[in-house]
């Protein structure tokens, strides 16, 4: 007669569009064809080609701890460049407000080799702007950028450690401003 609560989290709907671009299967369909009894393939029937990132756009401040920004959505762009998938539950109008996830969309770069995916991600990254409320966009850009993630050379404290040198950027963009 007691009551548990058991949270399981697959991360399934945070990566699945990075494992959609190299494999080419809808695993979230497969995760409705399993239910309905159906089985997945060998695993030496899924094929792996390319390299995938994906960046999550999020309203929040970067520059202030990452705290949420609220807003209403003025303008967001698109982008349908090759090798891009956006996707998002958003657009122009609607209102980013503190009672819901920050998330305004899941930016995801495809490439036959990382660079390309890294290069087409900064791209999108651009084409995908938001005016009315702040994103954590220009950041995403920045450390796509910085030598340290080119080089493949960082760990889950990367940000932390880089943060200094992301608000000296911010500063020199705003010196040259004037």
């Amino acid at each position: 007669n007691n009551f548990y609560f058991l949270e399981m989290n697959t991360r399934l709907q945070v990566e699945h569009p990075v494992t959609e671009l190299i494999t080419g299967m809808d695993i979230i369909a497969w995760q409705i064809r399993i239910a309905n009894g159906e089985r997945l393939p060998a695993q030496e029937h899924i094929q792996r080609n390319g390299h995938a990132l994906e960046a999550r756009l999020y309203a929040e401040t970067p520059e202030n701890n990452f705290l949420p920004a609220t807003g209403k959505i003025e303008k967001m762009g698109k982008c349908q460049a090759p090798g891009i998938r956006i996707d998002t539950g958003v657009q122009t109008g609607d209102e980013i407000t503190p009672r819901f996830d920050p998330m305004i969309a899941k930016v995801c770069s495809f490439g036959m080799d990382r660079e390309l995916a890294r290069t087409r991600l900064i791209q999108a990254l651009d084409d995908v702007f938001i005016t009315g409320v702040a994103t954590n966009g220009s950041f995403m850009q920045w450390l796509l950028q910085k030598a340290e993630f080119i080089q493949g050379h960082y760990h889950t404290g990367s940000i932390a450690e880089w943060m200094d040198d992301y608000l000296a950027s911010l500063e020199l963009n705003e010196d040259e401003m004037l």
